[in-house]
């Protein structure tokens, strides 16, 4: 009899203390949730730069595969460049022959000068032969008929003058600026440089220091322009994205400090700060000009909406830590109770013991 009292006491006790145990895990859980908020929903980011070749063509040579560390830049492939270089050579042909043409331009200007200058010396030497020539028909020695011929004379060559000034006009107009500013000569230059440039970019490099992720090509690849040939990581700079509840975010602020666990270092713990909390995200999926398609919930709660909340690394983590899209979790602390602070730091730690196991 006794026997089965003091089973029925044990078994009391140690419902009572499950009972007890579970209300204070309830209330940690609520009150932690506001003042120490958690998420595994937390992934390492970094800068994904699509590699697109600026020229296009086939690819004649690949330098860099997929999952391969590159350096600042560091040859990734190649293009074939043969039309690039007959283009380059084609401008250069284009530059002489612009210098060609405005050296003959040139002499076009220099001849309609000495055209003006030899005008007006035949209408200075005509202007003196007709002076002479009206004194002596004042005179009455000479009939008006011949002094009719010598002001014929003389608006000829007064004419001969304008053509020749309009035509050394012209000549300059179609010379332009002389030297390199001849506007021939500088589109010739610029022809040639854009030509260079397309021939400088048949050469793809990587922009920084980071891995070439995905590279699904192989030599004879005609590249377009703008089309998407490998996939660039940086590896200069890391931080993490981690979506937190909506119902978490109402003390976490910029600047509050955090704990990590990465995936893949079990284990361990990183710091870190909150840099920015995200202010919306896209949920309206209605189109223009329809009717709106009113959400539907699954359950009996609705799903709660995450944000993002993006966090700096205060530590220097090892490159080989991190990659692109990691898994990791977070928790933050929002202000200074040792209590709520110290049990989230124990639930951390528990949690990056338990990554050994996922």
């Amino acid at each position: 009899m006794s026997t089965t009292k003091n089973k029925a006491d044990f078994t009391q006790k140690l419902t009572k203390i499950i009972i007890a145990l579970s209300l204070l895990y309830f209330l940690w859980y609520v009150i932690g949730d506001r003042i120490t908020p958690t998420t595994d929903q937390a992934r390492v980011r970094s800068f994904i730069i699509p590699i697109v070749p600026q020229v296009a063509g086939k690819i004649s040579t690949i330098y860099i595969g997929g999952d391969k560390i590159v350096k600042k830049g560091e040859l990734l492939f190649e293009i074939e460049k043969s039309d690039y270089q007959l283009a380059v050579e084609k401008a250069q042909i284009e530059l002489e022959l612009a210098g060609q043409n405005v050296g003959a331009d040139t002499a076009s200007v220099a001849a309609a000068k000495a055209n003006v200058e030899k005008a007006k010396a035949d209408l200075v030497a005509k202007e003196a032969n007709a002076n002479r020539i009206f004194q002596v028909e004042a005179q009455g020695v000479i009939s008006k008929a011949q002094g009719d011929e010598a002001r014929g004379v003389l608006a000829g060559a007064q004419q001969n003058v304008i053509n020749a000034q309009a035509s050394y006009e012209k000549a300059q107009q179609l010379l332009g600026k002389q030297g390199s500013e001849n506007t021939k000569i500088q589109s010739a230059l610029t022809a040639l440089s854009q030509a260079k440039l397309n021939l400088n970019r048949t050469k793809i490099t990587a922009p920084s220091d980071g891995v070439i992720s995905y590279a699904k090509v192989n030599v004879g690849h005609y590249a377009a322009v703008g089309s998407k040939i490998m996939t660039f990581i940086d590896t200069d700079y890391f931080w993490i994205e981690a979506s937190y509840r909506e119902n978490n975010l109402g003390n976490i602020k910029k600047g509050d400090s955090v704990d990590i666990v990465l995936d893949s270092a079990p284990g361990e713990m990183f710091s870190g700060i909150i840099v920015s909390i995200g202010y919306g995200v896209s949920f309206d999926k209605s189109v223009q000009g329809e009717l709106p398609t009113p959400g539907k919930t699954t359950g009996w709660m609705r799903e709660a909406q995450r944000f993002t909340v993006i966090i700096k690394f205060n530590d220097d983590v090892a490159k080989q830590l991190l990659r692109e899209g990691g898994q990791a979790d977070v928790i933050t602390y929002t202000g200074n109770n040792f209590l709520l602070n110290g049990l989230g730091k124990i639930s951390i730690w528990l949690t990056s013991k338990l990554a050994y196991l996922y």
